[in-house]
């Protein structure tokens, strides 16, 4: 099988996830369509030196139907060293409510954790860095009721 046509098979199982709904645990990794760079936001050019991956990862809780919480993690300098810090932007359109919503968050020496009110359902989310250049980490992801 080709990587086009993973990537599409893929896509396409995400896609049923998410008009099928699925179960999910208290504090689970919601279910979401591929992006273009995995998990990872990915910076471009030199960034004074500052650069390196920043890891995404996005958890639901019963507890708190609607709330979509994103943990930046630096796997590089960007973020996490002295003089290296930045913005995460988090923006988020929910299918029930189609508004745009934006949320930032500092990240600078280490892992950043923020809760956002995504709403149920399907929701596009994205999630980049500020001021750097940088391919985000965009998905839909299902947040269940």
């Amino acid at each position: 099988m080709n990587t086009i046509t993973r990537t599409v098979a893929t896509a396409a199982i995400a896609a049923a996830a998410l008009i099928g709904g699925t179960g999910l645990a208290a504090a689970d990794v919601p279910p979401a369509t591929p992006s273009l760079t995995g998990d990872d936001i990915v910076t471009v050019g030199d960034n004074g030196g500052c650069n390196g991956p920043i890891h995404i990862d996005r958890t639901t809780d019963r507890a708190h139907p609607g709330q979509l919480t994103i943990t930046a993690t630096p796997r590089g300098d960007l973020g996490a060293r002295p003089g290296c810090g930045t913005t995460i932007q988090v923006d988020w359109v929910n299918g029930i409510a189609p508004f745009t919503h934006s949320a930032q968050l500092p990240l600078d020496g280490g892992p950043a954790t923020i809760t956002v009110d995504a709403g149920l359902g399907a929701s596009w989310v994205t999630v980049s860095v500020l001021p750097q250049r940088a391919f985000a980490v965009s998905n839909y992801i299902w947040i269940a009721p």
